[in-house]
């Protein structure tokens, strides 16, 4: 196992108009307190009303215990949900539409597919279909009674993920460095640092997080680690010694980032592609 050496300081050195090129490309939401364990996702703690839509609700099953709660043909950004049938969270659309009662779809938010068509939810031809990567998965509408009493004893949440990729970095032996942040409220310091080989990155335990005008410094016990932003290279100190290190674009690699890496192995973005 990799571990980063001791005294690590992660500096992020850009002007604001740079730093969006950084940031996960998903559209924000509010966020609960959180109380996540170390490397476990900001988990969402507040329960989405649903009193103006619970009687136009409509689920869908695979029959497989997963579940998706949407008004098919209603408003395209609001009240789409995904859950195992005693737990509901709320996605981010991030597009869709329909045509009169003959089709609809909504694309969701997920990191781990690259396009949008690869994320999402349609009706068409007759037929309700989740697509997921390269997997699609066919899903059936449940009898009015049996979606009414599922939501009648089901909770249903806001977005469960609460954090976005801020910043990616590695060295020529294909050791990681990556930062993330809690999505709301703007301008927050709530920054997570991670570090170590692709499938094994830790959770560094930082003593200081600076952010200015100037750029970003995230201090733990182990070292000094410098990235500066619109460059194509960083460099990590450890003592005297200095390691050049490529800065990795977020927005190009977010599958990696999410599945790959292992930051967030075993812990769902509550989305359908976690199961489907």
């Amino acid at each position: 196992m990799t571990r980063c050496p001791l005294a690590l300081a992660l500096l992020l050195i850009a002007v604001p108009l740079v730093l969006p090129a950084f940031a996960d490309t998903a559209a924000p939401d509010k966020v609960a307190p959180v109380a996540a364990p170390a490397v476990a996702a900001a988990l969402g703690e507040e329960e989405s009303d649903i009193s103006e839509v619970r009687d136009k609700l409509k689920v869908f099953s695979d029959g497989k215990k997963h579940f998706i709660a949407l008004v098919p043909f209603g408003a395209t950004w609001d009240h789409f949900y995904y859950g195992d049938g005693k737990t509901f969270w709320l996605q981010r659309v991030q597009g869709g539409g329909s045509s009169g009662t003959e089709s609809f779809s909504r694309t969701f938010w997920d990191p781990r597919a690259p396009s949008g068509w690869q994320r999402s939810f349609d009706f068409q031809g007759g037929k309700y279909n989740v697509q997921c990567p390269d997997r699609k998965t066919a899903l059936t509408p449940l009898p009015d009674a049996e979606a009414s009493a599922l939501i009648a004893t089901a909770r249903f949440m806001k977005v469960r993920w609460k954090h976005q990729a801020y910043a990616l970095a590695r060295d020529e032996k294909g050791s990681y460095y990556y930062v993330d942040r809690a999505r709301e409220p703007e301008g927050n310091k709530s920054f997570r640092l991670f570090a170590g080989p692709k499938g094994n990155l830790k959770l560094q335990k930082m003593t200081n997080v600076v952010s200015d005008s100037e750029g970003d410094m995230f201090a733990t016990r182990t070292g000094q680690l410098r990235l500066i932003l619109g460059k194509n290279e960083s460099t990590w100190i450890a003592g005297k010694a200095k390691t050049k290190l490529l800065l990795v674009p977020v927005e190009d690699n977010l599958p990696l980032i999410y599945a790959e890496l292992g930051v967030y192995t075993g812990d769902p973005l509550g989305t359908p592609c976690d199961d489907l």
